[in-house]
């Protein structure tokens, strides 16, 4: 590829990402209504710039969903610690992200966030065959990582449900630490 060509694909992706990232904003402050006018003005570009990256509304929102979910993943891989060597190290990553703090993290899970917004919708029937399958790919996560399956479904739902509730009167930060502390503790087990 010559630098030229690499530049093209470098813009197109800071474009596609630049609309991806204003379809989110938009849809959490206005709903899944929202036009594609505002949310082309808010990437800074115009409706036929994004209708070149987005062929409908559904592709961009099938787009935005695939993003969602591999930002997700991103976060909790940034989190996982890789010089530990015992089970339970990609849940303490998860646990982690989403007890540590991710603004990322913290803005989607919220009561107000894009995966509310988006599952409360006519999105939710282009979001349903994407989440089935991140759904077995986190089940595969978690199952490889050597905790009782059990356990390790609690300490992830719990960690989600406290990333829900940072930013509300229900959490303090004082909770938030006790609550990361005790899930972090749960994913230590013994080995023989």
């Amino acid at each position: 590829m010559t630098p030229p060509e690499r530049e093209l694909v470098r813009d197109r992706e800071r474009t596609r990402r630049a609309i991806l990232d204003a379809a989110e904003q938009a849809i959490v402050q206005k709903g899944t209504r929202v036009s594609l006018a505002e949310i082309a003005a808010l990437a800074g570009v115009t409706k036929s710039g994004l209708m070149h990256h987005f062929r409908s509304r559904e592709e961009l929102l099938t787009a935005l969903i695939e993003h969602t979910i591999t930002r997700i993943w991103e976060e909790v891989r940034a989190h996982v610690d890789l010089s530990e060597n015992r089970a339970g190290k990609f849940t303490r990553g998860y646990v982690r992200a989403h007890t540590g703090g991710s603004e990322y993290l913290t803005r989607m899970f919220s009561p107000a966030g894009l995966l509310s917004a988006l599952g409360a919708t006519d999105a939710a029937a282009l979001s349903a065959p994407l989440e089935e399958e991140d759904a077995r790919a986190w089940n595969d996560a978690f199952a490889a990582d050597g905790l009782p399956p059990g356990r390790a479904l609690i300490v992830r739902l719990a960690a989600e449900g406290l990333v829900a509730a940072v930013n509300t009167p229900y959490l303090s930060p004082e909770q938030l630490t006790q609550a990361r502390e005790e899930l972090l503790a749960l994913t230590e087990v013994e080995t023989d």
